[in-house]
């Protein structure tokens, strides 16, 4: 009988005698469909040299996965020609051989997780799997992640960008220790006590590979653009002498692995292992923002929250909006209110600042010679021309929208039912030298 070696031990080199490997980790943890390949029979050359037989020596294949914008191939994880290995040594060949055995194992896996993720965009085509990855920016770009296993020579095409070669490389590097998580824990399940006999099948789910990658992807890019707008919105707010505070954090356990490891129940697990099932729950950032407050008045903040879980119970991102309880009862709205894209979380976070602004922070400037008016962003204050010694008043309307403060005094004609905009200032976010309380004073006196 020919000795085997196993492949998926290396850097050591193990023969074997049957073919069974009995402390192989990797054999052990290794999909079914890829643990029948983890041996590979040695001969003898013609020079009487030991190498591995020529069926596993033949192209070993690599994990690719290209970065392409608006259809341009802009990033790849392949290595270029010159890169490729012949002739090489025993110890270098198994090596090979298990890399490739790994990369085509983990290609395989994904290529099966891909029929439940065809509602997030990802596609399986030609031999290719298709992720969007949407990215944060003023300039929308088509960005997909093209995945695939090639043979590990074969060339890159000249006419390609490497602008993003970073990010496919950190890509991949990252799908490569999922996968290793994956065999880790499945030892790990294999040292727990056995879950009571059923005469129904237990089904084994696909590792999150794919999933995982678009739950960082799109919570990263639902985080990002909602906390550019509260940047924007708060610098707004601060330049119109309306003081506001703005705490935000990505993902709330990644602001506290090491205490997260000290709780973990996953005893006999090591830091890495700990620190990867961190990725493989539902991802939460907050963001805390102080309400602008009269003087002399309690400061009041509203905060929001957002998911992220790729698969049961709760399906891509959600906003969960959550405002203090006297404001909620002042403006009778309900304190808690959930939004699946940051359009809308923004758009409602407007239009509360807004009445925030009007109903209570203007109100209790002027008291009772302020009137609001219903459920929009005005209201109405009185003034005294004491040249004429007649009293009169100017309707008062706060709008925030991208970013930008503006107040306007409106004109109205109530024989007409019309209404005009008599003067008005706006804040952006630069150094402005009036304040909203000081324009609007110098408008009602």
């Amino acid at each position: 009988m020919r000795p085997l070696v196993c492949v998926m031990d290396s850097p050591r080199v193990r023969v074997a005698y049957p073919p069974t490997c009995r402390t192989c980790a990797d054999c052990k943890s290794a999909s079914d469909h890829f643990k029948a390949r983890g041996f590979a029979p040695l001969q003898m050359d013609k020079d009487g040299s030991i190498i591995l037989d020529p069926a596993l020596a033949l192209k070993p294949k690599i994990l690719r996965v290209r970065v392409s914008i608006d259809g341009y191939i802009t990033g790849t994880t392949q290595l270029s020609a010159g890169d490729h290995l012949a002739n090489q040594s025993l110890e270098k060949s198994i090596q090979l051989a298990r890399d490739s055995l790994l990369e085509e194992e983990l290609y395989y896996e994904m290529s099966l997780e891909t029929r439940q993720l065809l509602a997030y965009g990802v596609e399986f085509r030609d031999s290719v799997i298709y992720v969007d990855a949407p990215q944060t920016g003023d300039v929308a770009h088509n960005r997909k992640l093209l995945i695939d296993c090639i043979p590990r020579d074969d060339p890159i095409a000249s006419s390609q960008s490497h602008e993003h070669d970073w990010l496919a490389r950190n890509i991949a590097e990252g799908l490569r220790l999922l996968l290793a998580h994956e065999h880790s824990m499945r030892l790990y399940r294999r040292s727990q006590l056995p879950p009571p006999l059923t005469a129904k099948k237990h089904e084994k789910p696909s590792p999150p590979l794919l999933r995982t990658l678009l739950a960082v992807i799109h919570h990263i890019e639902a985080v990002d653009s909602l906390y550019v707008y509260l940047e924007t919105l708060a610098r707004a707010l601060n330049s119109a002498g309306l003081d506001v505070t703005l705490d935000t954090t990505r993902e709330t356990s990644w602001a506290t692995l090491v205490q997260s490891f000290g709780a973990s129940s996953m005893k006999g697990q090591s830091a890495t292992d700990q620190l990867f099932e961190v990725f493989m729950k539902p991802f939460n950032g907050k963001a805390t923002m102080s309400l602008p407050a009269s003087t002399g008045a309690q400061s009041e903040s509203l905060s929001i929250i957002t998911r992220t879980i790729i698969g049961q119970p709760t399906f891509g991102t959600e906003h969960k909006l959550i405002l203090p309880p006297t404001l909620s009862i002042d403006l009778g709205l309900s304190q808690q209110q959930k939004f699946a894209a940051v359009e809308e979380v923004t758009s409602y976070l407007d239009w509360i600042l807004s009445l925030h602004i009007t109903h209570r922070l203007l109100k209790n400037e002027y008291s009772s010679r302020a009137q609001v008016r219903g459920q929009d962003a005005r209201l109405s204050i009185r003034s005294k021309d004491t040249k004429k010694g007649v009293t009169s008043s100017k309707d008062i309307q706060i709008e925030l929208s991208n970013g930008e403060l503006q107040v306007a005094a409106l004109t109205v004609d109530a024989s007409q039912d019309t209404e005009e905009v008599e003067k008005s200032h706006t804040w952006t976010g630069k150094v402005d030298k009036q304040s909203l309380i000081e324009v609007v004073k110098s408008w009602v006196g």
